[in-house]
């Protein structure tokens, strides 16, 4: 049995950015040769009938060091305990570092918790938000045959059936998220090889041999085709006299 059995410690559980900055803290006190000051704590009197808090104060931030809050409530945690035990280990060694005794969350002082939320936890808060909020665009140029290929792989991939309501969202979801949006160009160029495959199209089938929204289709498809308004292909689009080639036989 380890010698650190009947020792007693708290697991404290504390924010992220608090973390990061005594693990830093911690990485560099062996290259000065001092115990790192990560921070105090103070017993605070309460108002009567009601238990004494903890008050935890961490250093103003060094040069070139992240602002963050400077003062935070430790809270007792009313999670079981019973049996908790915490172990160190690296690269070679694992040992026992002693039988929790307590278990606290430090938090942040917010709005409502004796005044104003600390400034330097508004802010952080911000830019973390801020940056949670950017999305990276990426542009890829695409050759139509390759989307026709690619898109004639997937419907070979596809299941013949799919046997449950969950499969067909999550299939057309993935559809979704897998497309490609083509700019009108490219959109036009992809529509021209169709008619050269076949003389007319209903919508629903430029749609799926197109992978785009009916929307853009049609932005496109007016500028070069028309729809057919009478005959066995009432309905369908056909390309333009003008882009007809010259042999095509009238509809």
């Amino acid at each position: 049995m380890s010698s650190n059995d009947g020792k007693e410690i708290w697991l404290v559980r504390v924010p992220e950015f608090l973390g990061k900055r005594w693990r830093s803290a911690c990485n560099q006190s062996p290259s000065s040769g001092a115990a790192p000051q990560i921070g105090t704590i103070q017993e605070i009197q309460a108002s009567e009938g009601r238990p004494k808090r903890l008050r935890l104060t961490v250093p103003e931030a060094q040069p070139g060091e992240e602002k963050i809050p400077e003062v935070y409530n430790i809270n007792h945690n009313t999670s079981d305990i019973t049996g908790l035990r915490a172990f160190w280990q690296d690269k070679q060694h694992a040992d026992l570092v002693g039988s929790v005794s307590q278990r606290m969350d430090v938090e942040v002082i917010r709005d409502g918790q004796e005044g104003n939320a600390d400034p330097a936890y508004r802010a952080l808060s911000r830019q973390r938000n801020t940056q949670a909020n950017e999305r990276a665009r990426t542009a890829q140029q695409v050759e139509p045959k390759d989307i026709m290929n690619a898109q004639r792989l997937a419907r070979l991939r596809e299941p013949a059936s799919m046997k449950s309501a969950h499969k067909r969202v999550a299939a057309a979801r993935e559809a979704r998220a897998n497309q490609i949006k083509l700019d009108a160009q490219q959109l036009e160029s992809l529509l021209f090889q169709l008619f050269e495959r076949k003389a007319s199209w209903r919508m629903i089938e430029l749609k799926g041999e197109t992978r785009q929204s009916i929307e853009s289709i049609k932005k496109v498809l007016d500028g070069i085709a028309v729809q057919i308004t009478r005959g066995p292909a009432r309905g369908e689009y056909e390309l333009r006299s003008e882009y007809k080639p010259a042999d095509a036989a009238p509809s």
